[in-house]
């Protein structure tokens, strides 16, 4: 059986267990730089967020603005509650403010703030918290069975591979950008590399019915596809998967969170291409399984149920959900887990929209050390070259960005269109019009509509630079 290969990203041979605080590190982070900031207003929307997925430091905080009555009005009632609540943590419970303020209370008011406490524990307690998040099963269904699709290309089949009798799969990961065409192609599995290139090469070619939200074009993101690589008459032997995959439910069923990941893994991807059928009614939906590893501490796992339960991968959609599971795996440093959050963040398709916060993963993302950020890096490039907001753009560090990526990545018609942009926002019109025309050629042998690329050539011979809202 074929050996499973994750990207460089994925690969934590230690799951070390975050807490359901870990979900919320972002919003607290945000939060503090806020606070730090005497942006209350903020402050409160970011602590209450945290507060609500389980953040100690953030229901302290709350208790904290309740009792000065920053943004909010001052209510003693309010802060002791939240300030109980955070006193689940050692530190908070020895510093006592909940007690200081609790004694200060009459008995009508001691009454109406146990109430409250008792209120907010029964709805932000750990064991509340993680049945919240728990994904309503269904049977599987994909995000890019509801794109309609206007072009096809089908990936060669690598001749390296022919000779030596190989077969194999791919999972890749692609948005489907506003005028149809996809790009932030992200293999993350492959039986091969020369595997890789052929589904990318042929990805690259697509073309799409963009998502259309309140009558606009929107970027769809995370759209998901499986390829096969299978030779004519390719037999698998049955009875070496059924072996294989016993033994890795074995392993699995120990509770180790890398074994109940790949087991997951397995039933996702051997029923589509061979003939397994898992016969037990708990291993008939995968992400049964990247739960149990993600509460085990698996962020990788987690990234996979937050997409499936994001687009409604063999499960309903829920948005909420979703971006709990999300935020968990990217506070576990899951590049593409930050990236996604980002990506969804800023462009509130999915997810609702907050600038700020997506602002603050898709930097994550793109200053992380993991060799799989030149997506992140693309992106942000492009957000700091084009946003309309003058105090969102910065040109000199969108061209660091654009420099520190490498020039031989895989999503040629994305890294030239971004080089465009960001030389244009630098001035260097120059520079932008060579890019651009770079991006003409690629799209002619593509294949791909031409039309918004010959405006911003136009755009930019008249020395103008690219403005694009989010």
């Amino acid at each position: 059986m074929t050996k499973i290969f994750f990207r460089a990203c994925f690969c934590a041979a230690a799951f070390s267990f975050m807490g359901l605080s870990g979900t919320a590190k972002a919003d607290f982070e945000l939060g503090m730089k806020y606070y730090e900031q005497a942006n209350f207003e903020k402050a409160f929307r970011e602590f209450q967020q945290a507060a609500k997925f389980g953040d100690l430091s953030a229901q302290y905080n709350l208790g904290v603005m309740y009792f000065r009555g920053e943004f909010v009005s001052k209510d003693s009632i309010q802060a002791y509650a939240w300030l109980a609540l955070a006193a689940q943590d050692a530190e908070y419970k020895e510093r006592g403010l909940h007690l200081t303020i609790y004694t200060s209370l009459s008995d009508d008011q001691k009454k109406s703030a146990d109430r409250l406490y008792q209120d907010l524990y029964a709805q932000f307690n750990p064991a509340a918290i993680e049945k919240s998040m728990v994904p309503v099963y269904t049977g599987a269904s994909s995000l890019s069975s509801r794109l309609h699709m206007i072009k096809n290309v089908n990936p060669r089949y690598p001749a390296s591979m022919l000779r030596e009798g190989k077969v194999g799969w791919v999972d890749i990961f692609f948005t489907v950008s506003k005028d149809g065409t996809t790009r932030d192609h992200l293999v993350y599995y492959s039986s091969d590399a020369a595997f890789s290139r052929a589904v990318i090469n042929a990805v690259r070619q697509w073309q799409y019915e963009p998502m259309m939200i309140a009558g606009k074009a929107a970027d769809t993101h995370g759209v998901k596809t499986r390829f096969h690589f299978l030779i004519t008459d390719t037999e698998f032997d049955e009875k070496k998967i059924e072996k294989a995959i016993s033994k890795q439910k074995e392993k699995a069923d120990t509770g180790n969170a890398e074994a109940q990941f790949v087991y997951a893994y397995y039933l996702d991807v051997l029923p589509s291409f061979t003939n397994y059928k898992p016969k037990a009614e708990s291993d008939k939906n995968a992400n049964k399984w990247y739960q149990l590893a993600a509460n085990n501490g698996s962020g990788v796992s987690s990234f996979f149920l937050g997409q499936n339960v994001l687009n409604g991968n063999m499960c309903i959609p829920d948005p909420n959900k979703s971006l709990a599971w999300l935020l968990k795996a990217a506070s576990q440093k899951i590049v593409d887990a930050q990236y996604l959050l980002g990506q969804e963040l800023l462009s509130g398709t999915h997810l609702q929209k907050n600038e700020d916060q997506g602002m603050y993963w898709l930097d994550k993302a793109a200053t992380s050390i993991s060799k799989g950020n030149n997506a992140p890096k693309l992106r942000l490039a492009w957000i700091l070259a084009t946003h309309p907001d003058k105090a969102i753009r910065n040109a000199a560090l969108a061209l660091n960005y654009l420099q520190s990526i490498d020039p031989d990545y895989h999503d040629k018609q994305t890294y030239y269109r971004t080089a465009a942009a960001v030389y244009a926002e630098n001035a260097d019109f120059h520079a932008a019009e060579q890019w651009l025309e770079k991006a003409i050629s690629d799209a002619k042998d593509l294949d791909l509509p031409l039309e918004n690329l010959n405006t911003q050539l136009l755009n930019y011979r008249n020395k103008q630079a690219l403005r694009e809202a989010l």
